[in-house]
């Protein structure tokens, strides 16, 4: 089943779900050593350069919906990859379930999206184990850094029971 966002959704998902920092440099020595996930190419770049090596990647080739070439640090990075379909404004079941997989594997996993990655930020804090690292780009302000624990949890199932039912 594919989840569509509605117009509602939309004003409220501008906002960070967790915190904003200037930089991936500002959260680098937050999540050292720390289960994390990166959701969007720049993040998942600056995090491997980095050397933050995230348990699940989720990148479209695209940053500010342009398309951009996928950085070298992405396509070297040693991991099992899964490609997806997620138009823009939905949360796919096969994105969803490519989620779930990684997760459940415990292994490194990078999930390409053929679409938009946006929303599966919402899915990945849903999927994600207590106590990991979410970390996705805020458009021309910076990073955001989302703790996964049963506030934030809470937080996205209630934004995904909103959504519509395709």
């Amino acid at each position: 089943m594919d989840l569509v966002l509605t117009e509602n959704q939309r004003a409220k998902l501008k906002k960070p779900f967790g915190k904003l920092y200037p930089n991936i440099e500002s959260i680098s020595s937050l999540i050292a050593g720390k289960k994390v996930i990166a959701v969007g190419d720049k993040v998942t770049d600056g995090a491997i350069a980095r050397g933050i090596m995230p348990q699940v990647c989720v990148y479209d080739g695209r940053t500010k919906r342009k398309k951009i070439a996928v950085p070298d640090s992405i396509l070297k990075y040693d991991a099992r990859a899964i490609s997806v379909n997620n138009p823009a404004g939905q949360i796919t079941g096969e994105a969803f379930q490519a989620l779930k997989e990684a997760f459940s594997s415990g292994v490194k996993t990078k999930i390409i999206v053929s679409g938009e990655e946006d929303l599966l930020t919402v899915a990945a804090i849903s999927l994600a184990p207590v106590g990991a690292y979410v970390i996705y780009g805020q458009p021309d302000e910076g990073v955001v850094l989302v703790e996964v624990n049963a506030k934030t949890k809470d937080l996205v199932e209630k934004i995904l029971a909103e959504m519509i039912r395709k």
